[in-house]
């Protein structure tokens, strides 16, 4: 829980842009045969710019649902995250990576995905079209892992599909 604090701290100690608000949707599969979707719901700010190449363009606090495959069954998973981001806009497309913590509401242990802790951390690398009206879709490609806090520290791949409404 104390991760959820800072984040929610940091995000709003955070300076913004005024027009950088922005609600995105992301709904992906693991690769792999592992059979585990997401879809999580974020809200993202742009921070102020900032000439230092390290420092992130946006910050995102967001919650997903999982579906995971178990030996009882399908069971659900949920995450609260918040995530750093360094993105580049053209005309009309973009580029973006990210990482941060992810809190899982219960570890993940069977035999095609090994998610050992509930601290989890996720980065991710992605692409996509900015559209008329504040509107984006886009691609992405994520990966989680514990970061080796634990073991085994299996970790999973995702491909996401993105949209996103400037707020």
């Amino acid at each position: 829980m104390r991760w959820v604090a800072l984040a929610v701290a940091l995000f709003a100690a955070a300076p913004a842009t005024a027009a950088g608000h922005e609600v995105v949707a992301f709904f992906g599969r693991a690769t792999g045969g592992k059979e585990v979707d997401i879809g999580r719901l974020a809200y993202r700010r742009a921070l102020q710019p900032d000439a230092r190449w390290w420092w992130p363009t946006h910050v995102q606090l967001g919650t997903s649902v999982w579906r995971v495959p178990n030996i009882s069954g399908t069971t659900r998973r949920y995450d609260v995250n918040a995530t750093a981001i360094w993105r580049k806009n053209y005309s009309s497309s973009y580029l973006e990576a990210g990482f941060g913590p992810y809190i899982l509401s219960r570890s993940i242990n069977n035999p095609t995905t090994s998610l050992p802790s509930e601290l989890q951390f996720g980065s991710h690398v992605g692409a996509g079209l900015l559209l008329s009206g504040g509107l984006t879709i886009g691609v992405a490609f994520q990966h989680i892992s514990n970061g080796g806090i634990e073991q085994p520290n299996g970790g999973i791949d995702f491909v996401q599909v993105t949209a996103g409404w400037r707020l």
